[in-house]
């Protein structure tokens, strides 16, 4: 993590705000801050078959960074996109004027956002999940799956961290700073990406089978995790 990465998981801004802020320069910030980012977003657009009319679910979709190459190679795909940001989502909808019959944006936490039972083929998300502990992901996860269609996938590019001793350090600052500044449960810009292995274990927990580490890109790894078919009995 870098000095400037450090300062900012210092200050605990509510995640919403954080991101309004900052969605005008947030393309900029990926493409010349994230040297990897333009690799690992072609790469998402290319594990994505291309289908007449595939259902696509974005979780934290920002300003649809990978919507600008999945859009090159899928002309008719439909994506429900979700993001706190009211901003982010504002950006997304200039880009893509003319896809707005095929986009379903959605303001508010994927948290708390009602998702259809089997209503998408895939499931993305890009540099969104690395705010959230083993738990919160496990519960999350278990949503994702139930909105898959039968043999789904589930494609997550995320930072991590090398061993799990990170993560509970990650995970002590962030209590003490909650503590220390006495702010209400909520969300938070924080960085608390899991270790290779743990992420893999959380997937799994979650019901995902298989679940591939795919790639990784510097401090970032793509995660492809399928919804298992159903045994017939």
């Amino acid at each position: 993590m870098t000095r400037r990465e450090k300062e900012v998981n210092n200050q605990l801004e509510r995640m919403d705000s954080f991101f309004d802020r900052r969605a005008d320069s947030y393309e900029s910030h990926m493409k010349y801050n994230i040297k990897e980012s333009a690799d690992f977003y072609r790469e998402v657009a290319r594990l994505v078959p291309v289908t007449s009319g595939i259902r696509i679910l974005d979780l934290g979709c920002g300003t649809g960074l990978e919507l600008d190459e999945i859009f090159r190679l899928n002309t008719t795909a439909r994506v429900t996109c979700v993001d706190l940001s009211q901003k982010m989502l504002e950006v997304l909808r200039i880009k893509h004027e003319d896809r707005l019959g095929d986009l379903n944006l959605i303001t508010g936490s994927y948290f708390e956002v009602d998702l259809p039972s089997e209503g998408f083929d895939f499931a993305i998300s890009v540099q969104s999940m690395h705010h959230f502990g083993y738990k919160q992901k496990l519960s999350l996860y278990k949503k994702i799956l139930h909105s898959l269609a039968g043999n789904g996938t589930y494609i997550e590019v995320d930072y991590v961290v090398n061993t799990a001793k990170e993560e509970i350090e990650l995970r002590k600052r962030y209590e003490s700073l909650k503590s220390e500044r006495d702010v209400p449960d909520g969300f938070y810009h924080f960085d608390l990406p899991l270790s290779i292995d743990n992420q893999q274990a959380v997937l799994e927990e979650a019901g995902f089978c298989p679940v591939k580490h795919h790639a990784r890109y510097g401090n970032s790894s793509i995660f492809v995790s399928r919804k298992p078919t159903s045994k017939r009995r």
